[in-house]
């Protein structure tokens, strides 16, 4: 096989021993209508399921229930697909999907994925099959749809997805940053999602057989994704007794051997937790994985290089990546792809350099049980908090250079800046930078300073950082030097440049900065965009603008040709650049 295979303690203390089997007991018990191609919740005998969770942490079990990890994989239900939402019937590529009910069952209509390729003449000619949708994949953003393939135990996608916002299908190739003609492959849920949209999943693929007798632990990311397997704790805290005596211990914040508790763990151990799902990695046992996953070689309190190897852009001896660099990194290595921050995060000199209680992990910001379950962000540590807490940055002087409490004075905006992508998003570079228009230029990455001042140039937020800090202003070569940043990468970037760039127009900090007249310019030449995911971003964008201009007075629309290519002071090099709309045609594949 190789490389390409591939979130009243009284009361329970009356309750006591019988309650906490019969949870566990129901949560391994899958229902009678269950279809047969659903992976067994039957996992190895150490895991016991969120369920059994609840009777001592319900605090903790009703925070993780809001939480969209726990949604993460569902059973597909008439309630549970959001699709149905939006209609019946979808086309796609010359096809139609169609989905009905059956009582509380989901059908699918669709060519039969099992001859489905990555050639479209494949799909095209695919004979039309109907069956039962066994998985729903999502729910924050997006959703997908898994169903039976011919091969035992073996779940096809169904190849749409429902966006949650605009509450609407489309194609699954627009929703990821695809090149038009570049078609997407078929994808497996036993390979492709196992490993971090269930607890301790195994894909169990039986080579001489080949079918999948595939099993997790619980469907979802849930409490034993976190904290390891929990049947030894469940037994240790079985005494009423034993339960009421751990509430009273005088050290309540030592680890305990039975659980794993990501706070009491190592920065390392602790970000690995994390790690595990957010990061780009391949298994250092190809062979076990398909057959056991992720299950057999890490637990959390593991490190991640015992299971796997963090890939980077250029690292000698590692496999080989599965597309180009420039889809997953910028050129100095740089982590392009949303929801593999962990990758960020090790390179982020606050965790390089940082030791003990100064070393930066996820934990220094998120919260699984606290907060909006949007970003799992702590209420004590969001914004600037996160940065300054006292085991940080504490006293550290202003230095934003922007007004207090505006847009602009923020630790964030400036040195985690939405260079990522994901889900029609940007996401926050989780390798904490300082604003450098040499870096920029020669990495291609987009500033900070100009994804809020899109209308300003490069050579303008070269002077001002060096009219700040007093070092020299590094040279921004033309015609560059004369087109506003905005315009520069929407017109001349790569795909990633051109998504980040709709996506930034869209927001209140560049709305703020008071980039209006470059967003009404450049959107609708983004929402021409060979990309299907950049024309939806940028129309995002587009509404987003309008929402924010309601109420207040009618901004005149300008046009590119106003805007950019005959103002006063742009040099003709400039103008026939953009003209040309010489947009950089290498092909990116974000598949997040």
């Amino acid at each position: 096989m190789n490389g390409t295979r591939f979130a009243v303690a009284a009361l329970f203390v009356a309750i006591g021993v019988s309650f906490l089997g019969a949870i566990a007991a129901r949560a391994h018990s899958p229902a009678a209508d269950v279809p047969r191609e659903r992976p067994s919740q039957s996992p190895a005998s150490d895991y016991v399921s969120s369920a059994a969770c609840l009777p001592c942490h319900a605090k903790e079990h009703q925070s993780f229930g809001r939480t969209f990890h726990r949604t993460m994989t569902e059973d597909a239900t008439r309630t549970t697909v959001l699709a149905l939402r939006a209609g019946t019937s979808f086309p796609v590529e010359g096809r139609t999907i169609r989905l009905e009910t059956r009582g509380d069952e989901v059908w699918a209509t669709l060519p039969d994925p099992d001859v489905v390729t990555r050639d479209p003449a494949a799909f095209r000619s695919a004979p039309e099959v109907t069956r039962r949708v066994v998985l729903t994949t999502g729910s924050h953003r997006e959703q997908t749809y898994w169903v039976a393939a011919q091969r035992e135990g073996e779940l096809r996608l169904v190849p749409i997805v429902y966006l949650v916002d605009e509450a609407r299908v489309i194609p699954r190739h627009d929703a990821f940053l695809t090149p038009p003609d570049v078609p997407l492959g078929p994808a497996r849920w036993n390979s492709n999602c196992i490993a971090c949209h269930a607890v301790a999943g195994e894909p169990g693929h039986d080579e001489k057989r080949d079918v999948f007798e595939t099993r997790v632990a619980e469907l979802g990311i849930a409490c034993e994704a976190c904290h390891g397997p929990g049947r030894a704790h469940v037994e240790e805290y079985r005494s009423p007794w034993k339960r009421y005596a751990a509430t009273r211990t005088a050290d309540r914040d030592a680890p305990l051997p039975t659980i794993v508790h990501p706070r009491k763990l190592s920065p390392e151990r602790s970000a690995a937790v994390c790690g595990q799902c957010h990061s780009y990695a391949f298994p250092k046992n190809e062979d076990a994985f398909w057959t056991t996953g992720y299950a057999k070689s890490f637990r959390p309190g593991d490190t991640l290089e015992r299971s796997r190897t963090l890939l980077s852009r250029d690292a000698p001896g590692q496999p080989d990546l599965d597309r180009e660099p420039d889809s997953l990194f910028w050129p100095d290595g740089t982590i392009r792809v949303g929801g593999r921050e962990y990758n960020g995060l090790v390179a982020s000199p606050c965790y390089a350099r940082g030791e003990g209680a100064h070393k930066m992990t996820c934990l220094s910001c998120h919260a699984m049980h606290e907060g909006d379950p949007d970003g799992q962000l702590a209420p004590k540590q969001s914004g600037d908090a996160a940065c300054t807490q006292s085991s940080c940055h504490a006293g550290v002087r202003p230095h934003s250079h922007h007004a207090a409490a505006s847009a602009g004075d923020s630790c964030l905006g400036c040195h985690m800046p939405k260079t990522s992508y994901a889900l029609f998003h940007g996401v926050r570079s989780h390798t904490i930078t300082s604003p450098s228009v040499a870096r920029t230029l020669a990495t291609g990455e987009p500033i900070a300073c100009n994804l809020c001042h899109l209308d300003r140039t490069l050579a303008w937020t070269s002077q001002t950082l060096s009219s700040w800090s007093g070092k020299p202003a590094t040279i921004v070569p033309e015609p560059r030097a004369s087109v506003a940043e905005g315009a520069w990468l929407a017109l001349r970037g790569d795909a990633a440049m051109r998504v980040l760039v709709a996506s930034a127009l869209g927001t209140k900090e560049a709305h703020a900065a008071g980039v209006r007249a470059n967003a009404t310019a450049l959107l609708p030449e983004l929402a021409a965009d060979p990309y299907a995911a950049v024309r939806i971003v940028a129309d995002r964008g587009a509404t987003a603008v309008s929402g924010m201009d309601a109420g207040g007075p009618a901004m005149p629309h300008a046009t590119l040709d106003a805007l950019l290519l005959t103002r006063p002071g742009v040099p003709d090099e400039a103008r026939r650049a953009l003209h040309r709309r010489e947009r950089d045609l290498r092909a990116i594949t974000i598949a997040e």
